[in-house]
C-alpha cells in the first residue's frame, strides 16, 4: 500500500514517488469489447485518490483496440505517447498521433484502435457531480 488515510495534519499522508517497476502490468482482453489484449500498468493502484480515479499506461500491440464506451459520471483523457492510431469520439473517426491529447467528457463516448504499437496513458476522474 502506497498511502495512509490521515496523518494528523488533516492531510492523506502520500508516497512521493510510485516507481513503474514496482507496479504489475496487467493484460485486458477485449477491453471495452475491443479488439486484442492490451498491457496496462494501472500506476495508482492501491493508493487514495482525490480527484484522480486513474493512471493507466496501456501498451497496445497493432490492431488492439479500447471499444468506444459511454462515460456518464466521470472524465477520461488519451494522451498518445508513442505510435498511431484511430480516437473514436461520439462516433466519429480521428487518426492520433504520438503527442495527441483527447478529453473525453461527461456525456460523450471514446474508444481508440493502435495503427502501430502504441503506448497510450488514459487519465480518469473520480465520480463527478453532476
Amino acid at each position: 500500500m502506497f498511502v495512509c488515510r490521515k496523518n494528523g495534519t488533516g492531510r492523506i499522508k502520500m508516497r512521493p514517488i510510485i516507481r513503474k517497476d514496482d507496479v504489475t502490468i496487467q493484460s485486458f482482453e477485449k477491453c471495452h469489447d475491443g479488439e486484442g489484449t492490451l498491457y496496462c500498468r494501472s500506476m495508482l493502484e492501491n493508493t487514495e485518490k482525490a480527484l484522480l480515479g486513474m493512471f493507466h499506461v496501456d501498451d497496445m500491440p497493432s490492431g488492439v483496440s479500447i471499444g468506444e464506451h459511454q462515460h456518464e459520471v466521470n472524465e477520461e483523457l488519451y494522451f498518445l505517447v508513442s505510435g498511431e492510431g484511430v480516437l473514436t469520439f461520439d462516433g466519429a473517426d480521428y487518426e492520433m498521433t504520438a503527442g495527441d491529447i483527447s478529453l473525453c467528457g461527461i456525456g460523450h463516448s471514446h474508444g481508440f484502435l493502435a495503427k502501430t504499437d502504441c503506448r497510450l496513458i488514459v487519465v480518469g476522474s473520480t465520480k463527478l457531480p453532476r
